[in-house]
């Protein structure tokens, strides 16, 4: 169409006529129309100005996915801006997603099988089960914004989860994962979560990273892969959970998320004015008051391991009416393999 918009949209009209004399219906479904693609300044691209972006170098330098990235990370209802500035920072996006993969596969590749090896759901850790419900939100969120042909949303959503998974969960439950007991009920109750999260990512990325979910299906255990080689091929994924059905876990994840900022900023004042000498979280131990709602949600029956979820090495909880956390140097002593005092 931009290439010569004359011409296509002859064309255009003819199919359309033809297809409406012959059978009675248009030549397609839906018609998705983008904006014009330009330079990094926004300026038309031409060979004359020395601006172009040849896709070739791009594929030579970071891959053909990256530029399937790009296309889904643009808003095509504006003018789509494409340079090499553009594209390196896309790297760095996909890098932190691949890495995500790859360190997910670390613990699940020839070591757990979701068919024999997960727990059942309703068995789960409190802090498995609210990470869980958060990736059934995520990921009805991307379906939606999938059917709508929003690719930049689908592209948001899950970049977006990515960090947050590398920045709190999968950071604060590698710990069990590495040091638990092989065969015990609290490691398999995370990599449950973890498998669950790794074929979500590779179902939901697979229509714009299909290169990439290749690569993961190499190593995924045959459980995983509902029976087919290539990603393009897997059935769209089926969460456990509906946003309805987790309500009240998607609530306790939001709590959970604020109490943990509020530690990590409490922690960063604390090393500032020199009360933590130590450089890791681990070193450290946290007094935290919540307000009512969140006592509720977080320190009732199914009360969360906060420890866990702050990467520290104790946190006592009470009620209050705003919340609030202050941190000391950690009790007992270091353990030389996790890094926690006891």
């Amino acid at each position: 169409y931009m290439e010569g918009g004359d011409q296509f949209r002859g064309w255009f009209q003819s199919s359309l006529l033809t297809s409406v004399a012959a059978k009675g219906c248009a030549p397609y479904k839906s018609v998705l129309c983008h904006g014009w693609v330009v330079d990094e300044q926004g300026k038309q691209m031409h060979k004359s100005a020395g601006n172009g972006v040849e896709p070739s170098e791009i594929i030579k330098d970071y891959g053909a996915d990256i530029i399937r990235l790009w296309v889904a990370s643009s808003d095509y209802t504006v003018d789509v801006r494409a340079g090499k500035n553009i594209f390196k920072q896309l790297s760095e996006a996909y890098r932190k997603i691949r890495n995500t993969l790859r360190f997910l596969l670390g613990e699940i590749e020839g070591q757990f099988d979701p068919a024999t090896d997960a727990v059942a759901l309703d068995e789960l850790l409190p802090y498995d089960r609210l990470t869980l419900a958060r990736m059934c939100e995520v990921h009805s969120v991307v379906t939606e914004a999938y059917r709508g042909y929003r690719f930049n949303v689908v592209y948001r959503n899950l970049y977006d989860y990515v960090t947050e998974l590398s920045n709190g969960y999968l950071n604060a439950t590698k710990d069990r994962v590495y040091c638990g007991q092989k065969d015990g009920a609290d490691r398999r109750s995370a990599l449950t979560v973890w498998a669950q999260i790794l074929s979500m990512l590779v179902h939901d990325l697979q229509p714009i990273l299909c290169f990439t979910c290749d690569e993961v299906m190499a190593f995924l255990p045959e459980s995983m892969r509902d029976g087919q080689k290539y990603a393009a091929l897997l059935d769209w994924y089926q969460a456990p959970w509906t946003p309805e059905e987790c309500k009240d876990e998607l609530a306790a994840y939001a709590e959970l998320s604020v109490a943990r900022d509020a530690f990590t900023k409490a922690f960063e004042e604390a090393k500032a004015a020199g009360a933590v000498t130590e450089k890791t979280s681990q070193g450290a131990k946290a007094a935290l008051v919540l307000p009512h709602e969140a006592y509720a949600l977080l320190a009732g029956e199914s009360a969360v391991d906060l420890s866990e979820v702050f990467v520290c090495s104790e946190v006592s909880v009470s009620e209050g009416e705003e919340l609030s956390c202050s941190v000391a140097p950690a009790d007992g002593q270091k353990c030389p393999r996790c890094w926690n005092y006891r």
